[in-house]
């Protein structure tokens, strides 16, 4: 059956909405209404929690909600007295949409629950129509399903097309009758398990691991034995699932006997041939056991928290043995705490005499705890000195030191404003009782562990400027924190996480873990082989159909190419034989991906080979938590499992081999670090660069948030998560080469500059020095195989460099302190007037607040989050910033090169940091502490680190209230521009008589080139003429005017060239995405990627060789157009600024420019997975730049050839994409025999016209912007043209 009618909700009163409801409780209905309801609590089958009247969250009518176990459900057995249409109505609270499936006779006819009503409480509820549905008379059951939690369902309504029988009461099942269907509902569901566990069986997965252990372990495995038990279970299957189809009681089917043969041919596997397993058994005391999936399992939920957020007491739980693992398992205690504090993390030492765990302290505290093999001998290892610190998830070291996550480094989990404590790693020593800190990121590392060369491994989170929500990356460094690596992950979209990842025994770089989500599973998830070894991280490449991702506020997952393993590190899923790892990206990747494709969970794999491991694992929603054997053909056998208890972390009781010592490197009385680049062109991050460009590099590091006090609201308007702090500059080689220091057990970050010091690229993350530890890097972004050159460098002859000072001490970056004083000298005379927004909006610097509020909106950053890919050089670089190009060409006087170098160096320090707002963070007490002080306390204790940038902040901001305000620069008096008469002949031209010029060109004023694979490129006639090129009303770059005459017509191409026509010349390149704003963003940006929109991040060089690849495909001469060429096709015979008019113009059906849209840029979070709406920002902030009087049909870029045409035919001439011309900037009056229009030099070259992301005040025929010429820019593409053949080359400049 199908629903018919779907639509969207219908709001009304909640009083007269539960008053209606409450008069249907008595489940009747008079046959003139034919409608009845049913509360939600009354369901007849399912795993929702209920909350009565006063309970959790009903503080109006009852509801049903999540109870843990995902997906949600409750089933409805109804009793329909007449055959209609019913329309289904829902009363439900929800903050944010939670789709649920309804599905009538277990047949899925609509996705509903679409709404919000702004809290979880059911004092929100409302009434919301699902569906009509065709039904029957009599017993149906509606079913509600959702894969994440409920929202709070209060009550269902079901209204009938024709009337009931008079006097209907809707039957409700008695106690007894509820009691029945129970019992006949437990006997399906047993009949359907003993179905789901015979067809669970895959044969030749069987076969194949039968096949695979006779290989490796010949004369140890009976592979005949076993292939006979399969044929006798294959006979046996199809007897027994007869037998159930037919009905026969599942109480006398033999299933579990039929099964034994293939337990047994896989649990024989030799690679057990060991008597005893670690576990850790947690008793859930009931049918709970089936349910537990989360923190209720003992797990942390989600991966954004740690196990300072999971509940510390009410468990029944111990540390277990269980052994004869081949037979009935038999499991005992080795060790439970007296009280009922959690127990997790169990790690087995090398030897198998003694292991670590975590569990709560005396103190409350999470600690790290140590016991003998026989549970003797407990130590609290950890020091119970710091009552307010967590110690957890410990490893052993080789050399019998500990590797541990503590809370010491006293950091607040940015995302949820401080409101989560981040974990670091430290070292501990139980032989000193010394701890001392190993990393120092931004948010939590986590599942350390020891790698076969006795490297640690373990996981990241970053989450600080370009860094994506759920970025996390395996990471590796030696034992005493030297060498800290990126493993796998850098600059990649998956997995979203990988957990409990460790090296398997018979394989040099293999790894198992546990792939999870972010907001949905964290300690569970799907089994996966990851080999670093092959590649550094999964590429995303997307291949999109439409220029729109799907629909707001509905869940998402992006699949991008999927590539074999040799390019992406992932051999396989478990499940998974013999299928490519898809690099799917989607934030709840378990609930909205995995458990659709399959249900299982997994948790806490244990390698025994590179095929074979145990697991924890929940086959269904409705299983046990048990331990498997699985294996890469995908067989899941069960060794054990417990009724009323989970069985979680498996590991062999023996020992096993101890990976080599590595020596420690650091030297501990050492404050400083050196870094060594070989070479900072090498490696991807500065591809393209010209050597020599790179003279200097920019040191700062991070000055994380505190607990309750943290987040990007607090640092700027779209400027990243975190303060940073200005270490000073460092001197690059002229062969590329520096040696440097950096402050050691610092996160820190370059930035190479070019000779005006602008960064050129942008670190993706932070590195860190160990004391007196030599940090070597190739160059810049380099592939983790690649290797130093072989000869010697400029920077290696000489000894590592001291910082030089950034303009006094190091300090936080504060916008008053850094940049309103640049402001006070050079614009606070003309700009001392409240703001202006419009056409043309005027900041105002009265303050510091109020210059940064309207500052900001001309500075292009990266933001909160911007894509995760590797960025191209001088992506957000100085000069695609509005202010610098307004400033560089002169405003009103002001000029940047007249600037002095240290006022510009701190404009375009501010925007190379990601345009921050604040320096400081000014903490509230946490635990009893004074925050600054207890992080600068501990930060000398456990890393001999005596910054304090809370106090350093503190003195810049006392030297700038007592500063003498900077004296106002004021510049040169500003003479109006006076009129220069220039006119040309027969200019400008009716939009009639620009038509019939073209029209007396050739017959066909149009034509079109084939490029293959069905591509092809327009091309419209420019006729000859002249025209007066420049502007008196726009930048100083456009003028002095001139009189230009083209005197040989050309064709030109009718739109940009698309990215599916220059995909002919290099299918490689990826226009890639527009950033979004904001945070949580579950895709890269909005697309610009799609075949039909223009190409943009193309180079001037790449333009001209896409140019030259045409002309030897055709023929023809093909090459940009020389800026007199692009204008007289713009202008298409106008004078006006646009070709359809002024600044006044509505632009909507012309031009795809910033517009009153642009306004709601900002993305909002929806949920889990889901694709968020747009936001608008405050108006008065005028960001993004747009003009609020107009709106096009168009939000970014968008498809070529929407626009209405110029005279001539062509479009998008001005928006869309700015567009690169032949010409090299120069200052005018234009000459065409100057050189600029010639080929093979380095100067800048010129981009026309305007884009997207310009107002109309910042576009137009006349509007230049110069950029490099191997620069590529996101809002910049080209279109070609074809000069006549038969007219002479000439452009002549007449004045």
């Amino acid at each position: 059956m199908r629903p018919r009618n779907c639509s969207r909700a219908g709001r009304l009163p909640l009083c007269l909405l539960w008053t209606g409801l409450c008069a249907a409780l008595p489940n009747s209905a008079a046959a003139a209404d034919a409608e009845f309801t049913i509360e939600a609590r009354d369901f007849d089958g399912g795993n929702a929690r209920v909350s009565l009247t006063g309970q959790a969250y009903a503080d109006g009518a009852s509801c049903i909600w999540n109870a843990g176990e995902l997906p949600n459900w409750a089933e409805y057995e109804i009793e329909f007295p007449v055959t209609a249409d019913y329309t289904l109505s829902a009363l439900f609270a929800a903050a944010q949409a939670r789709r649920v499936e309804i599905r009538l006779d277990d047949k899925p006819v609509h996705t509903g629950f679409r709404g919000v009503t702004g809290s979880w409480n059911t004092s929100s509820a409302q009434w919301e129509e699902q569906c009509t549905l065709p039904i029957t008379r009599g017993t149906h059951t509606i079913l509600l399903r959702c894969e994440g939690p409920f929202p709070h369902i209060c009550a269902l309504r079901l209204k009938s097309s024709a009337p009931f029988p008079a006097g209907w009461q809707l039957p409700r099942p008695t106690p007894e009758q509820r009691a029945d269907r129970i019992r006949r509902a437990a006997r399906r569901a047993q009949i359907k398990a003993q179905i789901a566990a015979l067809e669970s069986v895959d044969l030749e997965a069987v076969r194949l691991a039968v096949d695979d252990l006779e290989k490796e372990f010949p004369g140890r495995y009976d592979a005949a034995t076993h292939r006979q038990a399969l044929v006798r279970f294959e006979r046996e299957r199809a007897e027994l699932l007869k037998a159930l189809a037919d009905g026969t009681d599942a109480a006398n089917v033999p299933v579990e006997a039929v099964l034994t043969g293939v337990r047994t041919a896989l649990l024989a596997n030799p690679l057990l041939d060991f008597d005893r397993l670690l576990v850790v058994r947690r008793n859930f005391g009931g049918p709970r056991a089936r349910h537990v999936a989360s923190s209720d399992a003992g797990f942390v939920a989600h991966n954004y928290q740690n196990q300072t957020a999971m509940p510390r007491g009410g468990w029944d739980n111990e540390i277990a043995v269980l052994s004869e693992l081949r037979g009935r398992p038999r499991i005992e205690r080795l060790y439970k705490p007296s009280g009922d504090q959690i127990v997790r993390d169990v790690r087995l030492d090398f030897s198998a005499d003694r292991m670590l765990f975590s569990s709560i302290d005396a103190n409350g505290r999470w600690a790290i705890f140590q016991v003998r093999s026989d549970g003797s001998g407990l130590t609290q290892l950890t020091p119970a000195d710091y009552p307010d610190l967590d110690y957890f998830d410990a490893c052993y070291l080789p050399d019998g030191r500990i590797v541990l996550c503590s809370t010491g480094a006293y950091i607040g989990l940015p995302c949820l404003n401080g409101h989560g404590q981040v974990a670091s790693l430290y070292l501990w020593d139980p032989a000193t009782k010394s701890l001392r800190q190993l990393t120092f990121d931004q948010d939590s590392s986590a599942d350390p562990t020891v790698l076969n060369d006795g490297r640690v491994l373990f996981q990241r989170w970053e989450y600080s400027d370009i860094p994506h929500y759920f970025s996390r990356r395996r990471m590796t460094m030696n034992p005493d924190g030297t060498g800290q690596l990126a493993f796998h992950g850098s600059n990649s979209w998956f997995p979203t996480a990988f957990r409990f990842a460790k090296p398997v025994p018979d394989h040099p770089t293999r790894l198992v873990g546990v792939i999870s989500g972010h907001h949905d599973f964290g300690d569970c998830g799907r089994l996966a082989i990851l080999d670093p070894g092959l590649a550094g991280a999964y590429p995303f490449r997307f291949r999109p159909t439409s220029k729109e991702w799907g629909v707001e506020g509905e869940p998402i997952a992006v699949t991008p190419d999927i590539l074999p393993a040799a390019q992406t590190g992932f051999v396989q899923l478990i499940p998974g034989r013999g299928q490519t790892v898809a690099g799917t990206v989607c934030d709840a990747i378990i609930g909205h991906v995995y458990r659709k494709q399959r249900p299982a969970l997994t948790t806490h794999p244990h390698p025994l080979s590179s095929k074979y491991f145990l697991v924890s694992m929940k086959p269904t929603p409705q299983s046990l938590w048990g331990i498997y054997l699985v294996d890469v053909f995908d067989n899941a056998t069960l060794i054990a499992e417990v009724e009323d208890v989970g069985l979680f972390e498996p590991q062999p009781f023996v020992a096993r081999s101890r990976p080599p010592v590595i020596p420690d490197r650091v030297k501990l009385e050492s404050r400083t670090a050196d870094v060594h680049i070989a070479d900072i062109y090498s490696g991807p991050g500065l591809l393209g660069v010209p050597r020599g460009t790179v003279k200097s590099l920019r040191v700062f590091s991070y000055h994380f948030g505190y607990n309750a006090k943290a987040g990007f609201p607090l640092v700027g308007t779209q400027a990243g998560w975190d303060m940073k702090r200005v270490l000073g500059t460092a001197t690059v080689e002229p062969d590329g080469s520096a040696f440097f220091q950096i402050p050691a057990n610092t996160p820190v970050s370059i930035q190479p500059l070019d000779a005006e010091g602008r960064a050129v690229q942008l670190m993706r993350s932070w590195l860190v020095g160990m004391p007196g530890e030599l940090v070597s890097c190739v160059g810049c972004h380099e592939r983790r195989r690649e290797t130093l050159p072989i000869r010697r460098n400029l920077a290696h002859d000489r000894r590592p460099e001291r910082l030089r000072p950034w303009y006094g001490a190091p300090r936080p970056f504060a916008f008053a302190h850094e940049v309103f004083p640049v402001l006070e000298q050079y614009c606070l005379g003309c700009h001392d007037q409240p703001p202006t927004v419009g056409p043309r909006s005027k900041p105002c610097f009265q303050n510091p607040d109020t210059a940064y509020n309207t500052l900001h909106p001309y500075l292009h950053r990266p933001g909160v989050e911007s894509d995760m890919a590797l960025l191209h050089p001088l992506e957000y670089h100085a000069s695609t910033s509005r202010l610098i190009q307004m400033l560089e060409k002169g405003h009103h006087g002001v000029n940047l090169a007249e600037m002095t170098r240290e006022a510009r160096d701190r404009l375009y320090t501010w925007i190379d940091l990601n345009v921050p707002r604040a320096g400081h963070w000014d903490p509230p007490p946490f635990q009893d502490y004074d925050q600054r002080a207890r992080r600068c306390e501990l930060a000398r204790t456990f890393a001999n680190n005596g910054d304090d940038p809370e106090g350093e902040y503190a003195a810049a901001a006392e030297r700038f209230r007592d500063r003498t305000p900077v004296p106002f620069v004021a510049p040169p008096p500003e003479q109006p521009v006076p009129p220069d008469g220039l006119k040309a002949a027969g200019f400008p031209l009716a939009t009639a008589e620009a038509s019939r010029r073209q029209q007396a060109g050739p017959a066909a004023s149009q034509r079109t080139i084939d490029l293959g694979e069905g591509a092809a490129l327009s091309l419209a006639w420019i006729p000859v003429g002249q025209f007066v090129m420049g502007s008196l009303d726009g930048a100083p770059d456009e003028r002095p005017r001139s009189v230009v005459r083209v005197n040989r017509p050309f064709w030109m191409g009718v739109t940009e060239v698309t990215n599916g026509q220059y995909a002919r010349f290099d299918p490689q390149h990826d226009t890639r995405y527009v950033d979004m704003h904001s945070l949580d963003r579950v895709v890269p940006g909005h697309i610009a990627n799609h075949p039909n929109q223009p190409v943009a991040r193309v180079s001037w060089s790449e333009a001209m060789r896409f140019c030259r690849w045409l002309s030897v495909k055709t023929g023809l001469e093909v090459t940009l157009p020389s800026e007199a060429q692009w204008e007289w096709a713009a202008r298409a015979g106008s004078e006006t600024q646009f070709f359809y008019g002024t600044l006044e113009t509505d632009f909507g059906r012309f031009a795809n420019l910033a517009d009153q849209a642009l306004r709601w840029y900002a993305m909002g979070y929806d949920g889990p997975s889901a694709l968020q709406r747009r936001n608008p920002y405050p108006p008065e902030m005028n960001f993004p730049l747009h003009d609020q009087r107009f709106r096009d049909p168009w939000f970014v870029v968008d498809y070529v050839a929407q626009t209405e045409a110029n005279a001539w035919g062509l479009k998008d001439m001005v928006g869309n994409v700015s567009e690169w011309t032949l010409s090299g900037y120069r200052p005018y009056p234009y000459r065409d025999d100057d050189g600029r229009n010639a080929g093979g030099t380095s100067e800048r070259r010129v981009a026309r016209g305007g884009s997207w992301a310009d107002r109309p005040a910042d576009a137009g025929s006349s509007v230049r912007r110069a950029y490099e010429p191997w620069q590529k820019v996101f809002d910049v593409g080209f279109r070609v043209i074809v000069p006549d053949a038969a007219s002479p080359n000439e452009i002549a400049s007449v004045r």
